[in-house]
């Protein structure tokens, strides 16, 4: 576990997330009741070099990925990273694991490919992250949900060891002896009042509630259920499949289309 000194501000603390609501302004809908002003000091505990396989092996880190570690200690996550060809950012609050992590990386030629800094994980940027790993306890890893749905890219793969996100079910799970890990996938935003426009131009009315993955709704009258993996939606209405891609234009799909009304 990833030793982190720092103070998660009650606006942070959205233990209770309920995402997501209609569109993106609704996306942390019922978040629950702020948490007050707490300190958390999670004890560095290595990750296991087979843990440490098997993280990135779930998310499938190749080539091309951004991944960024979020409390990465000595640096093993990162630089396993770098090692299949990635690039990493390991963040972590104690300088000295900070400088044994720069050391590590350059002993194998990876400094330009795992980059480490000092800082607090609350304060990093998520948007160019293909894959995030955490190593942190159960409360840290609920206030940081909403800052993974909401700034991570949707597709971007969110892999932790030992700890789960609450209700946010995991897309998969996978166990290391007696360790588990879990994968999230980050989805798209489809919840909302979509119109529909089929092939041969009929039209009809979408209406979608979203939770994290899940979605349900009617479409003009008729009940859809459906899910999301990233920005990959299939729906399922009055036994018709629907499959499409969530866009900054709508939704498209193999015969038909979608654009958002609200």
């Amino acid at each position: 576990m990833k030793r982190v000194a720092l103070t998660i501000m009650a606006a942070a603390a959205l233990t209770g997330c309920n995402a997501y609501g209609d569109g993106m302004g609704n996306i942390l809908r019922g978040t629950g009741i702020a948490a007050p002003e707490a300190d958390y000091d999670v004890p560095y505990v290595p990750t296991p070099e087979p843990v440490v396989d098997a993280m990135l092996d779930i998310a499938d880190v190749r080539r091309g990925d951004m991944l960024i570690d979020l409390g990465s200690g000595d640096g093993r996550i990162a630089i396993a990273a770098a090692r299949r060809g990635a690039n990493a950012s390991g963040v972590e609050i104690d300088p000295a694991l900070v400088e044994r992590a720069r050391r590590n990386a350059a002993l194998l030629g990876l400094e330009e490919q795992a980059r480490f800094s000092r800082a607090n994980l609350f304060d990093i940027p998520l948007r160019d992250a293909s894959v995030v790993t955490l190593y942190l306890l159960p409360r840290i890893n609920l206030a940081l949900r909403p800052r993974l749905l909401t700034e991570a890219k949707p597709g971007t793969r969110i892999v932790a060891h030992a700890f789960d996100m609450g209700d946010w079910r995991p897309d998969a799970e996978r166990l290391v002896g007696d360790r588990r890990i879990y994968l999230w996938i980050v989805p798209g935003v489809a919840g909302g009042e979509w119109r529909v426009t089929m092939a041969d131009g009929r039209t009809a009315m979408l209406t979608l509630d979203q939770r994290f993955q899940d979605v349900t709704g009617t479409m003009d009258g008729v009940a859809v259920t459906g899910g999301l993996r990233g920005t990959a939606l299939r729906l399922v209405a009055g036994g018709r499949v629907l499959t499409g891609a969530i866009g900054d234009d709508g939704i498209t799909g193999e015969g038909w289309r979608a654009v958002r009304t609200s």
